[in-house]
């Protein structure tokens, strides 16, 4: 079976524009990653390393959410964080675990995604003139793959889940939307920041597939967006705005049977869709999965030996699609353990 994609444009983004002072960003990235709930470490292995060939890296476990990780990482900064539950949530857990587990429930897929912004006061008071509620709490102990205990580098800007409630699943300032600040921001977006990931996915990950220089098999090289399936587009899009998330395109995607609104997110994006036709292939997803993130799309150095890889790990067949000057592929949810994946050239 062939997938066919119209595409829409990602945001070409910069820094500059996350630094809109008019954005709760700040100086921050933008759209840092996105948190899939995968059943197990099996999984991750055999679907996301496999079969769409990518390199995920463990990372360790949460005590306090019950969740092990891994993650697939696009620098500079950004990344695909792959969870799964390894034993009961504590009374601390943090809102994100619930989510993960109720996304398995359906098979899992997209639960939730991140934005990092800076300094992390500064969105919290901009986020209080939006009228929220918001705490900043401290980070939660992990524990790295060797079991060593440490609290984790980054803070948190979270939303009174109060506040959450008014908005629906995947808008920002409702469930499933984070925001946090690295501790560690200027090491992580350093030059040799890609060069030092690469060495740990070639000694961590090995792949006789993986093309000399790349971290993935499929050449993955950046997170360009998520997508998220919303009850009324118009209404997600003004949310995002009292953000400072802009509007800009809407185009149609014949894969989803749907048109999508995109608004910039500062080194990403957000595309917004809601289901005007109930036959459509996105209304069967929503139907299983329910409203919130569905799909991510992600920017590759070889559009060809992405579909090559994915091809041969997955037995699909998906037709790369050109529109103007950009090129793409889809791979479908329900081959990509509830995650529907479009793979860009870049």
């Amino acid at each position: 079976m062939k997938y066919r994609i119209i595409l829409f444009l990602i945001v070409a983004g910069s820094l500059a524009a996350a630094q809109n002072p008019s954005s709760v960003i700040g100086n921050g990235w933008g759209l840092d990653h996105v948190i899939v709930a995968v059943q197990d470490s099996n999984a991750v292995e055999h679907i996301f390393a496999h079969e769409l060939g990518f390199s995920p890296i463990a990372l360790g476990q949460n005590p306090s959410n019950g969740i092990a990780n891994a993650a697939v990482f696009l620098p500079p900064a950004a990344y695909i964080e792959l969870q799964w539950p390894y034993r009961a949530l504590t009374a601390d857990a943090r809102p994100v675990s619930f989510l993960v587990r109720k996304k398995l429930e359906t098979g899992g897929g997209p639960a939730a995604y991140n934005v990092d912004i800076s300094p992390a006061k500064q969105a919290a008071d901009a986020m209080r003139q939006l009228g929220l509620r918001v705490s900043l709490p401290p980070s939660p102990i992990r524990r790295d793959v060797d079991g060593k205990e440490a609290r984790g580098a980054w803070q948190s800007v979270d939303i009174d889940p109060r506040d959450q409630a008014a908005q629906p699943y995947g808008v920002p300032g409702g469930p499933g939307v984070g925001f946090l600040e690295y501790q560690n921001q200027q090491d992580r977006l350093k030059p040799n920041r890609f060069q030092r990931v690469l060495d740990r996915a070639v000694k961590e990950v090995p792949d006789s597939r993986r093309p000399a220089g790349e971290i993935h098999a499929n050449t993955a090289r950046k997170l360009l967006s998520v997508w998220v399936a919303v009850p009324n587009v118009a209404e997600a899009v003004n949310q995002a705005a009292r953000f400072g998330f802009p509007a800009s395109e809407r185009n149609h995607v014949e894969a989803l049977g749907e048109v999508g609104q995109e608004v910039h997110c500062g080194e990403g994006s957000i595309v917004f869709f809601e289901i005007a036709h109930q036959t459509s292939a996105l209304a069967a997803l929503v139907k299983k999965q329910g409203l919130g993130p569905f799909g991510i799309s992600v920017g590759v150095a070889d559009l060809k030996t992405a579909q090559h890889v994915i091809q041969e790990g997955t037995k699909g067949i998906f037709e790369i699609q050109r529109t103007g000057n950009r090129t793409s592929f889809i791979v479908p949810a329900e081959l990509a353990a509830g995650t529907a994946f479009e793979f860009v050239q870049q």
